[in-house]
């Protein structure tokens, strides 16, 4: 990733290079250099691994001087460091994307030529995408020359199909791994708080993927302001501030409460009613899945592979889409339904139980290294 120091395309990829530490393999990881993902990085180094930073000063672009110095000085150093990299001394290579399709661009669109046998991971999609030819040419090669693609939704791979028209054989289906401890059992259905039912959502703080604002602007509906009722966001990014204006300005103080990031998502689990994740973009966000292994029904849109893990009535309620109408209509049939929130709860669990992968770091580790 290059857009975003950490995220949850990260997950995946640093779990099971913890999991072939532990198995005693030598493991090399290569990022691009963020200060806010070097903490994560000495805990491996510690472990053994070995991390080697691609430049990448003035990503952020938070000034002119960080912009020009990004486009017309760190790209080229970008481009030079990949290519002067020696492969030949790996057995195998994963090539993560938070995205679809940063692999056909520079400086990585030729690297598969150079790469050991290698997986390819795509974390995210984008409907009625059009690609250019050159485009298309390089991301099939990567995609056809692959031992496997690693999709975090099956809804993505569909997509990229149609868009590239062609199919690929080669193909695994794969949620991230949990970040909070597998729960082997219901969790308890918390009491209300000063007489108030919780609703949570966690997502970055980026309103043209999550759609945390017309979220807040649902909530400022009248008849929610007399509901004994609050909304906790958890999460950071650039939309903090705006979205603190947003909710000022609409009187929401005593009903909408931004959290920034947490480091207990078990526990901010634990306490919350319902769950929410409502959002315009998504493959199969962990946080679903996180709050059903908590035994939590959850609100989401019709995005990624959301709907295959959610049942209307069943393990929560799927809107159409995120805008504010969709949004207030899924609301609100939830609310009407809350006294079901516990047991819809319970049969999310169910559902993770039976369908979640006992190991994900397994699973991609044994694929990655399997004849």
């Amino acid at each position: 990733m290059n857009s975003d120091p950490w995220g949850g395309s990260e997950v995946q990829w640093y779990a099971t290079a913890n999991y072939a530490i532990d198995r005693g393999d030598k493991v090399t990881c290569m990022v691009y250099e963020w200060d806010a993902k070097k903490e994560k990085m000495e805990l491996l180094k510690k472990r053994g691994a070995t991390i080697i930073y691609i430049p990448n000063f003035g990503r952020a672009k938070r000034n002119l001087y960080e912009r020009l110095s990004f486009e017309w000085v760190t790209r080229g150093k970008q481009r030079r460091f990949i290519n002067n990299f020696i492969f030949s001394s790996f057995d195998f290579a994963v090539v993560n994307q938070g995205g679809f399709m940063e692999v056909a661009n520079n400086p990585w669109k030729n690297l598969y030529k150079k790469l050991p046998p290698y997986i390819v991971t795509f974390h995210n999609y984008t409907l009625n995408y059009s690609f250019k030819p050159a485009k298309a040419k390089t991301l099939t090669a990567w995609m056809l020359n692959a031992k496997c693609l690693i999709f975090a939704a099956a809804k993505a791979i569909s997509e990229l199909e149609k868009q590239l028209n062609n199919s690929f054989k080669n193909v695994l289906t794969l949620a991230s791994p949990l970040s909070i401890e597998k729960s082997l059992n219901y969790t308890p259905y918390p009491s209300l708080k000063n007489g108030k039912y919780k609703v949570i959502m966690l997502a970055h703080l980026d309103v043209n993927r999550k759609a945390q604002d017309n979220l807040i602007k649902a909530f400022a509906n009248d008849v929610w302001k007399k509901r004994n009722v609050i909304l906790e966001i958890y999460g950071g990014g650039e939309h903090f501030n705006m979205l603190q204006e947003l909710k000022t300005k609409l009187n929401l103080q005593e009903i909408v409460f931004l959290k920034g990031n947490t480091n207990n998502v078990a526990e901010v689990l634990n306490t919350a009613h319902l769950v929410l994740q409502i959002t315009h973009k998504d493959a199969m966000p962990i946080s679903v899945i996180e709050a059903m292994s908590k035994s939590r029904a959850v609100v989401v849109s019709n995005v990624g592979d959301m709907p295959v893990w959610i049942k209307d009535n069943e393990t929560g309620w799927v809107t159409p889409d995120a805008s504010i109408q969709s949004i207030e209509q899924g609301l609100e049939t939830a609310w009407q339904n809350k006294t079901q929130w516990e047991q819809m709860g319970k049969n999310a669990f169910d559902f993770f139980n039976k369908n979640f992968p006992s190991s994900v770091e397994e699973v991609f580790y044994t694929t990655l290294i399997k004849k």
